[in-house]
């Protein structure tokens, strides 16, 4: 009898297993179905790719403008340091330090007393000013890269008191490369202005390395 008991007990979990076997194949079967219906009638799922975005570096650079820095020629001004390196596709934000002040005169019309190139198109005189062009009467020196259409006119008045003017601007970087900057502003040597350290490498003109 308890024999018999046994065996009607193992028959029964072999039924009921065999059940859940088959229940779950079915279960395979109508999902698989399903999706490939969803397939046929909407095609394949596509995968999303993300890309990380990618952060625009932010650097400062600094710049003075100085007479005598070359004791060969103690009157000629020229730019501290005279070469400037600066990372490619990127944010850079220079300020410039005037320490040779007074005003020399852009000729009527001149396109360099307008800022040009940089953020806004505008630069920040002392701290506090923002301009996008100067009287071309009221220009000591520019701050003037040719091939990025970069220009900044800076002023020869500096605040009461005070020994120099500050510039501030920011511009974007492109492709590395070597770039110049230079003054156009007729602060050199000679009856025109253009003479001398306007010409000169070490004085108002300059290196800029991008890379």
């Amino acid at each position: 009898m308890k024999e018999h008991a046994n065996a009607s007990a193992q028959s029964s979990l072999t039924v009921v297993g065999s059940g859940l076997i088959v229940g779950l194949l079915l279960c395979a079967t109508l999902i698989f179905a399903t999706y490939s219906t969803l397939v046929a009638v909407f095609g394949m799922p596509k995968m999303q790719t993300v890309h990380a975005s990618t952060v625009e570096q932010h650097v400062q650079a600094h710049l003075d403008i100085v007479l005598g820095g070359n004791p060969a020629h103690k009157d000629w001004p020229v730019y501290e340091p005279s070469n400037l390196t600066l990372p490619a596709h990127s944010l850079v934000t220079i300020t410039i330090h005037n320490y040779d002040l007074g005003d020399t005169a852009l000729p009527n019309g001149s396109p360099f007393s307008k800022v040009q190139g940089t953020v806004g198109g505008i630069a920040t005189a002392n701290g506090t000013a923002t301009y996008t062009a100067l009287d071309v009467a009221k220009v000591a020196h520019t701050f003037t890269v040719l091939q990025m259409h970069l220009s900044v006119p800076v002023p020869g008045d500096a605040p009461q008191g005070a020994s120099y003017t500050s510039v501030t601007f920011s511009f974007h970087t492109g492709d590395a490369g070597t770039y110049t900057f230079e003054c156009f502003d007729p602060c050199g040597t000679g009856a025109t202005g253009w003479m001398g350290p306007m010409m000169t490498k070490g004085y108002m003109l300059g290196s800029l390395t991008v890379q």
